[in-house]
């Protein structure tokens, strides 16, 4: 098949784009042009650029033009863009991916949240991602429209991107210091939860219904690791692959807040806010997909970096 991936350069597109080409498909990358790939693969060499911008006049024609069977679509942020993009390839493709986001769920009330709950978000990032992804169901029920949402949480491309770390935040220093055994300090009783996902794993599901097909149309699928972990769960995670025991402390968040930046206090309390644990159950019973741990992808992510 013909598959564009919008975004192809982006941390999905990464380890998908040699994915696709693997199994013998044609694959468009479409992007600005402004970077390359940050990971070395034969098989890029293989894949067209086409060089495009959203919300550039005659975006949307343009992809259409370029006659995939499957388009996936990792840089749809609102129902606007959904509308513009599905609208122009309504009728001409078989099949249309988009990423969707987590954030669709607000405060959970049982956990994990499946896909269809607590569809409440608390910030206008996942209201648009809600909204594109609603409209998205609603259009394949009512015309057709061949559309699959994957809801990925917060992604860790080993080496390449920051991670959402044992503070809630992307300070990666809280991880020195647990190497050296200082002590960390995490706000309340470090209980509440983060949700990560390899990048690598968004590109295995998005690529699982693909080669689904039909039965994923209409069909939304987590795109988390098999289970969510505590920020004290991670800091002691990390200090085991060091041979150590986290010194931890705890304290309130404002305590906690007036020792830390304002932007990675603030990142903090964006994610405890929200203490994400989805189930990736659908995606494992319905795509034949298990993505890997939590602790799987942060060792590699510092290996990556060399502080493992």
């Amino acid at each position: 098949m013909r598959i564009a991936v919008i975004g192809g350069n982006g941390q999905t597109g990464n380890y998908l784009l040699p994915l696709l080409v693997n199994e013998g498909h044609e694959v468009i990358s479409v992007c600005r042009g402004n970077r390359g790939y940050f990971r070395e693969a034969k098989e890029f060499e293989s894949v067209r650029e086409v060089h495009l911008t959203r919300g550039a006049e005659g975006f949307e024609q343009e992809i259409a033009k370029l006659g995939c069977d499957v388009v996936v679509d990792t840089i749809c942020f609102t129902k606007d863009e959904a509308q513009a993009i599905a609208t122009a390839l309504m009728g001409s493709v078989a099949h249309y991916v988009a990423i969707g986001s987590i954030w669709i769920h607000g405060h959970a009330v049982y956990v994990p949240l499946e896909e269809g709950e607590c569809r409440t978000p608390t910030d206008e990032y996942g209201k648009g991602k809600l909204e594109l992804t609603d409209y998205l169901m609603q259009l394949w029920r009512s015309d057709g429209f061949p559309a699959t949402v994957v809801h990925p949480g917060h992604i860790v491309a080993p080496g390449f991107s920051s991670i959402v770390g044992p503070q809630g935040n992307r300070n990666l220093g809280v991880v020195e210091a647990i190497r050296d055994g200082r002590e960390v300090t995490l706000p309340n009783f470090g209980l509440e939860t983060l949700h990560h996902v390899h990048a690598a794993d968004v590109a295995g599901i998005i690529d699982a219904a693909i080669r689904v097909g039909k039965p994923t149309f209409g069909e939304e699928y987590h795109a988390v690791a098999p289970r969510a972990i505590t920020l004290r769960g991670l800091c002691e995670e990390v200090a085991a692959l060091y041979g150590k025991e986290a010194r931890l402390r705890f304290v309130p968040f404002d305590e906690f807040a007036k020792d830390m930046l304002e932007q990675e206090a603030a990142d903090t309390l964006e994610h405890i806010s929200r203490s994400p644990s989805c189930s990736a159950a659908k995606a494992q019973r319905e795509l034949g997909y298990v993505t890997k741990t939590t602790m799987e992808m942060v060792a590699e992510h510092l290996t990556a970096l060399g502080m493992l």
